[in-house]
């Protein structure tokens, strides 16, 4: 039997358990899930705080309480704006 695909999304850090290790994330549904970082996995540049971060995680399809954090995405603070001219 083939290995099923990891379930690929994207979740908000509401909550840090471990720091480098163990966080809580909530998908933009409710959801809420436990997210694990692995040894060689992506780490918060020093100083930044990771409550409210979104994530790209990887969750199994036979346990959706638990999912990998495997890339911190990268939000600008303030939107772009666009100044036209008329």
């Amino acid at each position: 039997m083939a290995e099923r695909p990891p379930i690929e999304a994207t979740g908000r850090i509401v909550q840090v358990h471990e720091v480098d290790r163990l966080y809580e994330v909530e998908m933009a549904n409710g959801y809420r899930a436990y997210a694990v970082i692995e040894r060689k996995g992506p780490r918060l540049p020093e100083g930044e705080d990771a409550l409210g971060k979104e994530a790209t995680l990887y969750f199994s399809p036979f346990d959706m309480s638990k999912c990998r954090l495997v890339k911190w995405s990268t939000s600008r603070s303030e939107p772009e704006t666009l100044n036209l001219k008329p």
